[in-house]
């Protein structure tokens, strides 16, 4: 009789429809090959769904970008949307010393002025001592008010920090003023004026307010010895000086906000001679506006567009592989595009935009000429500012509706697609959970069959031997 062949090899293998092939399973049994191809075809599912997961993240951060985006250019447009917002001013000046700043509210002018002195902080010094009799201290405002502070010794660095911690208005240090006859070191009190301005002067005494009240404090600023070092004084500047409407105006400051309206002056140094001041339209500023905003909507366009477009690749056996973009067939982003193309090229008022220097290219994204701005807005100030901020507010009604934090219908299709990858990911660790366990259960299985055929296949050895041993011829 013949005896029983125990050598061939187990094959495992996964169809492409995901069913498990197997062969020649009674001898050389792989349980590990045979579970691992059984867990690829059931895990399925899950690579689908990971892969689903990742594809939608993609998207909405492609989704976050194009809002981040929007908002940037809501920002822009409507800070150009306000009532002369669109009155831009540049200021020229014939001294560095005099300068200007302007709000929209202001108009184009011209100033004549001469600064005759500049605000200063009172700054005083008291006479040298190595400490002083009490430890009571009063500062007087130019007002009459009194403040009284109590140092916590008689040290002059002590009586700078309890003058410092009073809030009076007046900052005090103690510095080294060389030293007495014992070599022990001299300090002078610096007090200065925490602003600008006459307003700001100041008397210090040593003594308490009542002794100030009745006339025995000692005044610190008039001992021998002391001195002020700058008096307070207000910045005074004279207007069409050697006219016969020659005017002062003075400031507390170096700032003068009232001389015409959305005009700062500011004042750096005394001028010996009339300074002009010239306010005139900011043509430069202006046109960059339009460029801001006309640039920020076509980046958003190539944005969109970019993201619209598939790619096809090509396998080295010829074939192609088609994959869509994160936009492909996306309605919304569509209709965004048309929304802000058309906020920029739509006439206004029955003119179109093109005379403004706006335009459509060929790749359908808008530009801007700015010679063609420039010619518009010399020819007709009024209106050419005018259109440009009806243009802004198209478009900033566009990414409004579009990208609002409430009602966007992108913003909202965003926090769809977050649920929806929430609820994928939730599915996805139920489906790690469940495999493990089927794991488990598969490699108890096989490992219980594969027991089973070694105990079955050592029968067959041992019958296969007696079977040989009965036919052999004695």
């Amino acid at each position: 009789m013949a005896s029983v062949s125990a050598t061939s090899t187990p094959t495992i293998g996964v169809g492409s429809d995901g069913k498990v092939t197997a062969g020649n399973l009674v001898a050389n049994l792989d349980t590990k090959a045979i579970v691992d191809a059984l867990m690829t075809a059931a895990s399925i599912p899950k690579v689908q769904l990971e892969g689903r997961i990742k594809t939608e993240q993609t998207r909405v951060s492609m989704y976050q970008s194009l809002n981040t985006g929007l908002q940037t250019l809501q920002s822009t447009t409507d800070g150009y949307t306000a009532a002369n917002a669109m009155n831009l001013l540049t200021v020229k000046s014939t001294d560095s010393s005099v300068t200007a700043t302007t709000t929209t509210s202001a108009t184009a002018t011209e100033l004549s002025m001469q600064v005759d002195s500049v605000a200063k902080k009172q700054v005083s010094v008291t006479a040298a001592t190595t400490a002083f009799t009490g430890t009571k201290f009063t500062i007087v405002d130019s007002a009459g008010e009194q403040t009284e502070v109590t140092a916590a010794s008689t040290k002059p660095s002590d009586v700078a920090k309890a003058i410092n911690a009073a809030g009076v208005g007046v900052t005090a240090s103690a510095v080294a003023s060389g030293t007495d006859g014992s070599g022990n070191t001299l300090y002078r009190l610096q007090l200065t004026s925490a602003k600008t301005g006459a307003d700001a002067s100041f008397t210090a005494f040593e003594g308490s307010a009542a002794a100030v009240t009745a006339g025995t404090a000692t005044n610190l600023l008039t001992a021998t010895g002391a001195a002020t070092v700058s008096a307070a004084s207000d910045a005074k500047v004279t207007l069409w000086p050697g006219t016969a409407a020659a005017q002062s105006v003075t400031s507390s400051t170096n700032q003068f906000t009232d001389l015409t309206p959305g005009v700062t002056v500011s004042v750096s140094a005394v001028t010996t001679a009339p300074s002009t001041l010239s306010i005139t339209r900011d043509d430069a500023s202006i046109s960059n506006t339009v460029n801001n905003v006309v640039s920020a909507v076509a980046q958003i366009q190539q944005f969109i567009t970019k993201q619209q477009a598939g790619t096809t690749t090509t396998a080295d056996d010829g074939s192609t592989t088609y994959t869509a973009g994160n936009f492909t067939g996306d309605s919304m982003t569509r209709t965004l595009s048309k929304q802000l193309q058309s906020a920029v090229t739509a006439p206004v008022d029955g003119k179109s935009l093109s005379q403004y220097g706006i335009s459509i290219t060929a790749d359908g994204t808008v530009a801007f000429d700015s010679a063609k701005f420039k010619t518009a807005l010399a020819a007709d100030p009024e209106a050419t500012t005018k259109a440009m901020q009806t243009v802004y507010q198209r478009v900033s009604d566009a990414v409004s509706s579009a990208s609002d934090p409430t009602k966007g219908y992108i913003t909202g299709s965003v926090k769809t697609q977050q649920a929806r990858i929430e609820t994928d990911q939730t599915a996805d660790i139920a489906w790690t959970t469940r495999l493990a366990a089927q794991r488990e259960l598969l490699v108890n299985r096989y490992t219980a069959l594969a027991t089973t055929l070694s105990q079955m296949q050592a029968q067959q050895d041992y019958l296969t031997q007696q079977i040989d041993a009965m036919n052999k011829p004695n």
